[in-house]
């Protein structure tokens, strides 16, 4: 079992959830203030990665390089599918610069919470990768077409969650809902403070300018993105 996966201790998973808490104060703030210039916001979030890096273990680097990776990939496809655009992308196309940086920490940090409040988190099998990029196309394709009805959006969705927890061998279910609870409350509360300031806006503003739908997108994508994050790091710390 890799050491990552070993159950820590009760002050230790203490310890992993507060300076989680702390680093989604820390980087909500950084990119409320400082959007507006991209680069700099990138080098200011460097710190978060790191510090994820050091407490997830030995499948750390590789997680959150596959998250740096996956997570502005989906968000540039989303972007020019036009469910949400950034005001200040720095020059570049689609997206800001500080996105991988900040996309680096959300995989790393679902295990770092599955693992405090569950103890021990299974490793995903090996070939789930294909599986998981899949799963994220099908949920940009289901968003984009259904996110102007509500109710259809929530169906799907929901459909798509049951299948995902259904997937997984019993012993991981537990997993994959504490993956989608935390993001459910991650993503929203890390959004809300910037899309207000009008760092970036979504095509569809229900409450406080964000969709309706927003929660439901980061539960699926949440399960999706770890564990596609895990899947690479397993096959790049296995001996």
């Amino acid at each position: 079992m890799p050491e990552d996966s070993l159950p820590p201790s009760h002050s230790s998973a203490l310890f992993s959830l507060l300076l989680i808490a702390a680093l989604v104060v820390y980087a909500s703030y950084a990119i409320l203030f400082l959007w507006s210039q991209p680069y700099l916001l990138a080098l200011c979030l460097l710190p978060a990665p790191l510090a994820l890096v050091a407490r997830l273990g030995p499948s750390g680097p590789a997680t959150v390089v596959a998250g740096a990776a996956i997570g502005p990939l989906t968000e540039a496809a989303c972007v020019a599918c036009g469910l949400w655009s950034y005001v200040e992308t720095g020059g570049l196309p689609l997206i800001p610069p500080w996105l991988p940086v900040i996309w680096a920490c959300f995989p790393a940090a679902l295990w770092l919470i599955a693992k405090s409040l569950l103890g021990e988190v299974p490793s995903p099998k090996r070939g789930v990768l294909p599986f998981c990029l899949t799963g994220i196309a099908l949920e940009i394709v289901l968003f984009l077409t259904l996110s102007h009805s509500l109710p259809s959006i929530f169906a799907a969705a929901m459909l798509m969650g049951a299948a995902a927890v259904l997937a997984v061998p019993r012993v991981e279910r537990s997993t994959v809902l504490v993956l989608m609870a935390a993001g459910v409350v991650l993503g929203p509360v890390c959004e809300a403070l910037p899309v207000a300031a009008g760092a970036w806006s979504y095509a569809q503003r229900d409450v406080l300018g964000l969709p309706l739908w927003l929660p439901l997108a980061y539960a699926l994508f949440a399960v999706l993105v770890a564990y596609g994050a895990r899947s690479l790091a397993e096959g790049d710390t296995a001996k």
